[in-house]
């Protein structure tokens, strides 16, 4: 297992963040990623913002080389996990998890009450993963306006959204 730590993201890791979020889109089928989605990356813009409003935080070795990384935003006026990715060599030695924990952190110390994603439901490294860390379904009829929209993009994109599920935990 590699000795890895969880850091804010600085200006210099924002160029390493597409490179992780396109190995990570290689672990989904098309089925899951279409073309319109699997070769897309998060907006420097947004990386941006992101990072000056302290919602983006890298994974890294102990030789600094960015592993994975995770970015919240406000959703409904909630706190949301826009996403979280470790390369996939690094996969299953909870490095996402600790990514998770560090937005959950955030969000407890920003003052909401929950945490919320939207992920597939059928991929084990997915909802069933998220289950084991607490967080639990929600129900389409609690979504509020802007998560609804978030998940009605998906679709227009090419998203099966019946593989789909919001998601939240307890801060």
């Amino acid at each position: 297992m590699t000795t890895i730590r969880i850091a804010p993201a600085d200006t210099a890791h924002l160029g390493e963040i597409p490179r992780i979020e396109l190995a990570a889109a290689t672990l989904f089928s098309e089925a899951d990623l279409p073309s319109a989605v699997r070769y897309k990356v998060t907006e420097p813009t947004d990386l941006r913002e992101a990072l000056q409003q302290n919602r983006l935080w890298v994974a890294l070795t102990r030789e600094d080389e960015i592993i994975g990384f995770s970015m919240a935003d406000i959703v409904d006026d909630q706190a949301y996990l826009v996403e979280v990715d470790v390369l996939p060599d690094y996969s299953r030695q909870g490095i996402g998890t600790k990514l998770i924990g560090a937005v959950i952190q955030w969000a407890r110390s920003q003052g909401f009450d929950t945490l919320w994603l939207v992920t597939f439901c059928h991929l084990p490294w997915n909802a069933p993963f998220y289950e084991r860390l607490g967080f639990s379904v929600v129900d389409p009829a609690e979504h509020g306006a802007e998560l609804a929209s978030l998940i009605e993009e998906e679709a227009q994109v090419g998203i099966d959204i019946d593989n789909r599920v919001a998601m939240r935990i307890s801060c």
